[in-house]
């Protein structure tokens, strides 16, 4: 199954990405691109590459997060207190897992 050739690496790899954004924007400018299982090679580089231009996060460096929130929303929710005492609440987090601070790159 699939393309038997190499995979594509470098600025080849790149601008057909580049030019998938670019076509998702032009035709549904709304719209949230989730980027998963891509090589963890190029996890960091397009979330570097596109977080200021379109809406869109990459699954191997932010889902966890973003499911971890939701289920911090819905306890609030759940607990039939209103949004903002979410600042209030107390918050552990243990687990496993990889972590790169994506802010400074």
């Amino acid at each position: 199954l699939g393309v038997r050739q190499p995979r594509l690496e470098g600025e080849e790899y790149l601008s057909i990405v580049d030019e998938f954004m670019e076509a998702v924007h032009a035709r549904w400018p709304k719209a949230i691109v989730q980027f998963e299982d891509f090589q963890m090679k190029w996890a960091f580089e397009t979330l570097k590459r596109y977080r200021q231009r379109f809406c869109m996060f990459n699954d191997d460096i932010q889902g966890t997060a973003g499911v971890a929130l939701a289920g911090l929303l819905g306890t609030v929710r759940a607990q039939g207190r209103p949004l903002s005492d979410f600042v209030k609440q107390k918050i552990v987090i243990v687990g496993a897992g990889s972590f790169k601070d994506v802010r400074a790159q």
